[in-house]
Parts: C-alpha cells; sequence; structure tokens
C-alpha cells in the first residue's frame, strides 16, 4: 500500500505578495518573514499568529538574518540594508494587523530603527552576514551583541562583492572582480570563518554559473576611517551551472558548500581541502554534481545539524535532501505557484525547559520569582510551546504568499 504524500502541518496567511525571506530565531520560537512588498511579520510559531507586523522597505524584502535574539537585519530591494530592534518588550506597542487586513502604513509603527546602510540590490543577491572575530576579544563576554560583518554586491563592480561591519557601519573591504573573468553579476555569497587559521572565508556565486572561494590574509580594521591592511587571494574557482547561480550554503560542519542555480544542476563541493590553505588555487572540481531534471531552484539552506538541506522549486515543489548523498528525500507539494524561500527551525534549540517567557504570547510559570502550581489551561500551552520549541519544521514560501510549516524529518 502506497504511503500518502505528506502534508502541511499548518499554512500561514497574511502576505498579499511573494515571500522571498524566512527565517526562524529566538529558539525557534519566532519566524520571521518577508515579501515583495516591503513587509515584515513576526509569526510566534506555537500560536501561528503574528506579534508583529511593520512595513520595513519601500521594495521588496529579498534577506532577513537576526543578530542574536533581540535584532533583525532586512535588506530590501530599495536598495537600503536595516537593523531593526525587536527585543520582546518592543512588540507591545507594534501592530498585529496583517497586510492582508489593512495596508495603511500609518496604522504599523516600526520598531526602533539602529542602523541603516545603503547597499546594492540590482543583482537580485541578498546580504549575508557572520559574527566578526576580534583579536584577543571573546565575544559571548560583551554586554552587547557582537559585532557582524555584511558581504554585499559592489554597486558599481558587478562582480565585486563589499563588507560592511556593524555597529560602526563602515565598509571596511572590497573584494574586487577580475577582468580576466567575466562572470557576470554576483548572484549569492556567503561568508564565514574557517577553523584551521580562523580566517574570513568569502563564497560568491555568479550570472555564469561559476562558483568562487576567497580567503581574505590580514587583519579586519574597523576604525575610523577604515584602513584595509590584508587582501583577498582566491583559493577555488570552478563552473559547476550552466546558468546562473541562484543561492549556496555552507553546512555547519564547514565540510562542504552546496549550490543551486537557474539549471537543474545541485552541485557539492568539500571545503577541507580549503581549510588553511594559502596559495592560490586555479580550479577545483566539484564534490557531486546531481542533475535534479528540475531547473530553477533557489532559497537552499542546510538544517542545523547538517543532515539534510531544502530547495524552493519555481515549480512550486520545495525539495529535501540528504547533504550526504546529495538523494533526493522528499518531494512537498502544497503550493499552487512558484516557491523563493525556505528555512528550518534549528535542531537542537529550545530543548531546555523555561521558568518564564521571554517573547510575545508565551505562558508564564512564575510571578515575581515566586513559584506557583500553574492551572490545567496553563499547563496545555505551556506543552504547546515546547513541543513548537522542539520540532524540526521546515518552512517555504513563494508567490501565492503563503507560507506553508512541514514536520517531516
Amino acid at each position: 500500500m502506497e504511503s500518502k504524500p505528506p502534508l502541511p502541518k499548518y499554512i500561514l496567511r497574511g502576505h498579499t505578495s511573494t515571500i522571498h525571506a524566512l527565517e526562524f530565531f529566538a529558539s525557534n520560537e519566532l519566524l520571521v518573514s518577508g515579501d515583495g512588498d516591503g513587509w515584515v511579520i513576526v509569526w510566534n510559531v506555537s500560536s501561528k499568529r503574528p506579534v508583529a507586523v511593520w512595513h520595513a522597505h519601500k521594495g521588496g524584502v529579498m534577506q532577513i538574518k537576526p543578530w542574536g535574539d533581540g535584532r533583525l537585519v532586512t535588506h530590501g530591494r530599495d536598495h537600503a540594508l536595516r537593523v531593526w530592534q525587536v527585543r520582546p518588550d518592543d512588540y507591545a506597542r507594534l501592530s498585529t494587523k496583517l497586510p492582508s487586513e489593512d495596508t495603511d502604513q500609518d496604522k504599523h509603527l516600526q520598531p526602533w530603527l539602529l542602523h541603516s546602510l545603503a547597499v546594492n540590490a540590482l543583482n537580485f543577491c541578498p546580504f549575508a552576514i557572520c559574527e566578526q572575530r576580534q583579536h584577543g576579544l571573546d565575544s559571548t563576554a560583551l554586554e552587547t551583541p557582537a559585532p557582524q560583518l555584511i558581504a554585499s554586491p559592489n554597486g558599481l563592480d558587478q562582480g565585486g562583492v563589499d563588507l560592511f561591519q556593524l555597529p560602526s557601519e563602515h565598509r571596511i573591504s572590497q573584494l574586487k572582480s577580475d577582468p580576466k573573468v567575466n562572470t557576470g553579476m554576483v548572484m549569492a555569497v556567503q561568508i564565514f570563518y574557517d577553523d584551521a587559521l580562523s580566517r574570513l572565508m568569502l563564497i560568491s556565486g555568479y550570472e555564469d554559473g561559476q562558483v568562487m572561494v576567497h580567503v581574505y590574509q590580514g587583519e579586519m580594521d574597523s576604525q575610523t576611517p577604515p584602513q584595509e591592511t590584508g587582501k583577498w587571494v582566491r583559493v577555488m574557482q570552478h563552473k559547476p551551472h550552466s546558468q546562473p547561480v541562484l543561492s549556496l550554503s555552507v553546512v555547519p560542519s564547514k565540510n562542504y558548500l552546496i549550490t543551486s542555480s537557474a539549471d537543474a544542476t545541485i552541485a557539492r563541493f568539500a571545503l577541507e581541502i580549503l581549510q588553511g590553505h594559502d596559495s592560490p588555487v586555479t580550479r577545483h572540481n566539484a564534490d557531486k554534481v546531481i542533475n535534479t531534471k528540475h531547473a530553477g531552484q533557489q532559497g537552499l539552506s542546510v538544517r542545523s545539524d547538517g543532515k539534510i538541506f531544502a530547495t524552493a522549486g519555481w515549480d512550486s515543489r520545495v525539495r529535501v535532501y540528504s547533504s550526504k548523498t546529495m538523494q533526493e528525500l522528499a518531494v512537498l507539494k502544497w503550493h499552487k505557484d512558484g516557491c523563493y524561500a525556505t528555512a528550518f527551525a534549528n535542531v537542537g534549540e529550545g530543548e531546555s525547559e523555561r521558568t518564564s517567557p521571554s517573547w510575545p504570547g508565551m505562558t508564564e510559570s512564575t510571578s515575581r520569582g515566586v513559584a506557583r502550581i500553574p492551572s490545567a489551561l496553563e499547563t496545555i500551552k505551556h506543552d504547546r510551546e515546547e513541543k513548537a520549541r522542539r520540532t524540526h519544521w521546515l518552512a517555504a514560501g513563494g508567490k501565492d504568499g503563503k507560507i506553508s510549516l512541514w514536520d517531516v524529518f
């Protein structure tokens, strides 16, 4: 007897335009989504209801990433990158009226805007972010959120990438395109530190299907004015795709890089040999390339345990693959139009018991430090919240403006 195809556990409705950005944060208690009209919605994962709605950009939202639990970084088609303060106490003053109910921006207060940068958005390439490692400084000991590095396409050099630092808002470095290599525009970027020498690595995917990896040799300077003392060295270059690269992601172990494209190919690169590598490498073949026979897969995201990854397909399908074998594990069918974004809840987060809530809509089991026996209703709510935090959610969104929540692995 054939098993029935999986169905989404929940559908979140509220956007009226294409969803391009999804991200779980706050120990999986919250999910944030951004659409093509510039609206951002923060959802309570337990209740499946909005806790904050605001108009973040005059153009579509291309990317949203958390900066700790109390800040969100958004990148819009209006060439702006903005940092919003969204601490638990901030939600009380924000609207919960969805864009499908009311699009009057005056009725939707914005969170406190902490930073705003002018960045390029012509490439349709969303930014990448990572915590900045500072020599001799333990970021865990900082009272304020750790400094962040932001990678975004350069506005004049179509193959170049700018590197900004927050909170200084300075551009501290630029990866210039190679005039000898006609790659076209930058389509996707990723930044992270290698574990061998703690050097910054920048991965970029291009319009012609090429993928490159550069490492930064030297110290990053975020002083005023910034002075670049190091240089970028290309340590990998390969063209696994015949069409533009649409998305790329590094697995949490940093052993592999996975790319998807407008063609039907998904490629995986082994990064171990690049860890600590200093000499330029002209070519480095992909570790594994598969022809999925389904063109146009983007929004590639890897689950935090590195075991599986998902893509959003132009054919309205969400596909889940094994990171180890690259085999297709599931095809999730619900959306009627093209899908453009996926996001996994972080596996292992939200496992510890809580004694008090952190975010709006979460129940309390203590009051002013005095323990009390929770009511039956509070116990039910608490169990529901714990289950939602621990569920291995996969969220997907696309042209229909709806978000599907799946629990399949």
